[in-house]
């Protein structure tokens, strides 16, 4: 699974190509990862604005952010930062992945964020995934959303118009999916 996904340049190791498979993850990171499987993946560069005050144009993840913005996957706190160093947790990345697949937060029932948990736990995304809700992600944690389970059905607002609807499949291109 770590070797697809590096392959896919959605999880990067280090030069000696460690993937540091138990380091927590950012939230930088992770939208990495996750605009890296997107179709939109590949044409990332550099980002043309700040999308937050708190990640300058030249943060080296301010492209995948405003890649991610715009497509909108991912969203920055009440107080208008999006605080990329910060650790992912398990909710706020279960978040990211369920609109990578076309879910929006309107196809959740409940208070944020036992819908979207729900959701992850039905379409059984949480195979090897040890966080739980509120804690950090691991790196092996990412993993899974992307790479251990049947492919999901989308969610029914996806359209031909979104950036991440599939004809053939119910995921994205770029995303591998393994049974």
């Amino acid at each position: 699974a770590a070797q697809v996904l590096s392959a896919l340049d959605i999880l990067v190791g280090d030069q000696e190509g460690d993937l540091h498979l138990d380091s927590p993850v950012s939230r930088s990171e992770f939208v990495k990862m996750a605009v890296s499987a997107s179709p939109a993946g590949a044409g990332v560069g550099a980002a043309s604005t700040s999308p937050y005050p708190d990640v300058p144009k030249s943060h080296w993840a301010a492209g995948y952010v405003q890649a991610g913005v715009q497509a909108g996957l991912l969203t920055g706190y009440l107080d208008g930062t999006f605080r990329p160093e910060n650790t992912i947790t398990l909710a706020e990345g279960v978040t990211v992945v369920l609109r990578l697949l076309g879910y929006e937060n309107s196809d959740f029932a409940g208070a944020y964020p036992s819908g979207q948990m729900a959701k992850y736990r039905d379409l059984k995304l949480d195979r090897g995934v040890k966080a739980q809700q509120n804690s950090p992600m691991t790196r092996r944690d990412c993993l899974y959303p992307f790479i251990t389970c049947s492919p999901p059905p989308p969610s029914p607002r996806a359209s031909p118009t979104s950036p991440f609807w599939v004809t053939a499949s119910p995921l994205p291109e770029r995303l591998i999916w393994l049974p």
